[in-house]
């Protein structure tokens, strides 16, 4: 299935965002230096139980159930909703959590070990939910469209049906495969790559 050029181009500048956004909250928490302590036990609780509370192949698949499917399900949800880049809430979400844990890393030992051993899952993860909010651009906007189309008197044909197929089609094609390749990164590389620190 190829992509347009504009999705490639849009799902790029999203990544360059998302980067931005880890980047600016590494440098605030590491500026703030907060306690450790409360950072690490706010973010252990917010993990969900299943995830934490797994291992191995286990692991493997809670990581796709929650970041393959319950947050892409959240974008979508939000891109139905005729309002600009509502659905980048999520991405955004995603990408600040780890600027906060960077710049709390920053302040440890072991920080930098930590920060490259997340690095590979973290681009993968998502540069894939930068591919979807590109794709979801496009839906959104159809949306808009369609509302647009109720208050004119001449009515234009907005497949948005064909535009919520193609957006399916581009997750399972494209966006699901990123996102198992970044569980099997994040379940078993990053302890290498950490214990190599």
């Amino acid at each position: 299935m190829p992509l347009e050029k504009s999705v490639i181009k849009r799902s790029i500048n999203f990544l360059f965002l998302s980067i931005t956004i880890s980047v600016v909250m590494m440098v605030i928490t590491y500026v703030i230096n907060p306690n450790i302590n409360e950072v690490t036990a706010g973010i252990g609780s917010g993990v969900s139980k299943q995830i934490s509370e797994s291992s191995g192949m286990g692991k493997v698949w809670a990581f796709i159930f929650n970041n393959g499917f319950i947050v892409p399900l959240q974008m979508f949800v939000l891109a139905l909703i005729p309002i600009p880049f509502l659905f980048l809430l999520n991405l955004i979400s995603t990408v600040a959590l780890p600027g906060i844990l960077f710049g709390v890393a920053l302040h440890i030992e072991e920080g930098y070990g930590l920060i490259f051993a997340t690095l590979p899952h973290y681009l993968f993860e998502v540069f894939a939910y930068c591919l979807f909010a590109a794709v979801l651009y496009s839906l959104n906007q159809n949306m808009r469209m369609q509302i647009k189309t109720i208050f004119k008197r001449e009515k234009t044909e907005v497949p948005l049906f064909e535009s919520i197929l193609d957006t399916a089609k581009s997750f399972v094609v494209l966006v699901l495969p990123l996102i198992i390749v970044a569980a099997f990164l994040e379940t078993y590389i990053a302890d290498l790559i950490f214990d190599l620190f």
